[in-house]
């Protein structure tokens, strides 16, 4: 079933005519368009229109006549809020469903305004669609993955002592640009020594000492799709403390990986991760959840987490990343994605995650 098939089954379960994008994330789900600046709308019928300006228009058509799209290029000016009345008039919708979650109040009430058909709110339903990843999905994020794990090997051997989080940081964005990313997936954490006690700390001019945990939580981009993976390395050496603290990790995240399994909550599997982590007596050091999906967003459902009562499914991407962080000492995070498939679980991540003491 193509996606533009699968969209107009859900708006048919929801009783409405059509359903219009506004969302740039949604409306590259739909279309497979990237960075689409106007409007998207999909009728019950199977029928898709995309109306953008001269600065996409070619290379929309391109890409989205292909797929049983139309796609218009409106006279005049840049597509305004009033052009989706001519699919509305065409198609005679009159019940429109429209992004509730993503929608600003300011243009939802222009379209109110302009347009003929009652606006009816879609929910959360484009973001359930996206939680079961298809085979072009994966093949983008593990293309994104193994750009992100080329480039943290290449990184490796400039991480020492002497070297400065935020130059380290930003030579990583660089080396997964010229590796083949299109952009980063989201802000790269690398913070070291007291710092890496942060589990979203960002990179400052602090200079690498011996003895620090070193932590980078990075992703890359292809297709759209953004990659997400944890290392964390020792420099100089390690204690016996730091030693433990990161075989404890390690194994609650081997345990969470175990533990995922279509049909298990999040919460099982966060459990799974979890008891380790406690039963070490480091329980009060692991404060967030164990993984999410991701996808278009670095952040999407399922999660596996203290609360998540949703089931995984065939389909899911989940990070498994317990960690543990002690304030003025540093933390260790370790961070795979797994996906859940046909033949079973298979993790995306191929990079090494044995202690290295740089």
């Amino acid at each position: 079933m193509s996606r533009l098939e699968k969209i107009s089954a859900m708006i048919r379960e929801k009783g409405v005519d059509a359903v219009l994008l506004t969302g740039q994330e949604n409306m590259q789900y739909a279309t497979t368009f990237p960075h689409l600046e106007g409007f998207v709308i999909i009728t019950a019928k199977g029928e898709g229109y995309c109306y953008t300006d001269s600065r996409y228009i070619e290379a929309a058509t391109n890409v989205m006549v292909p797929l049983g799209y139309t796609v218009v290029e409106p006279e005049g000016s840049y597509p305004t809020m009033k052009t989706p009345q001519e699919v509305i008039d065409k198609c005679g919708i009159k019940t429109l469903a429209f992004e509730d979650l993503l929608m600003p109040v300011h243009d939802y009430n222009i379209y109110c305004e302009t347009l003929s058909a009652q606006l009816v709110p879609v929910g959360n339903a484009f973001e359930i669609l996206r939680e079961v990843k298809d085979e072009f999905e994966i093949e983008c994020i593990v293309k994104a993955q193994r750009i992100a794990e080329k480039s943290l090997h290449e990184l490796l051997p400039l991480i020492k002592v002497g070297a400065y989080e935020d130059e380290l940081a930003a030579e990583l964005e660089y080396l997964m640009k010229k590796n083949g990313s299109e952009a980063v997936s989201f802000s790269t954490i690398l913070v070291s020594g007291k710092n890496s006690s942060l589990p979203h700390g960002v990179p400052t001019h602090k200079a690498i000492e011996d003895g620090d945990f070193v932590t980078i939580d990075f992703g890359a981009k292809f297709g759209g799709y953004g990659s997400d993976m944890t290392r964390t390395f020792a420099v100089g050496h390690a204690t016996d403390e730091m030693k433990k603290i990161y075989q404890t990790v390690l194994e609650a995240q081997l345990a969470g990986i175990e533990g995922l399994e279509v049909g298990k909550a999040g919460w099982e599997v966060d459990k799974c991760a979890r008891d380790v982590i406690e039963n070490a007596g480091y329980g009060k050091n692991f404060g967030h959840g164990l993984g999410h999906s991701l996808g278009l967003n670095i952040h999407e459902n399922p999660r596996a987490s203290k609360t998540y009562q949703g089931a995984f499914k065939q389909g899911n991407i989940i990070t498994i990343e317990p960690g543990i962080y002690i304030p003025g000492m540093g933390g260790v995070r370790i961070e795979d994605m797994v996906y859940l498939g046909a033949d079973g679980k298979r993790n995306l991540t191929e990079f090494p995650k044995e202690l290295m003491i740089l």
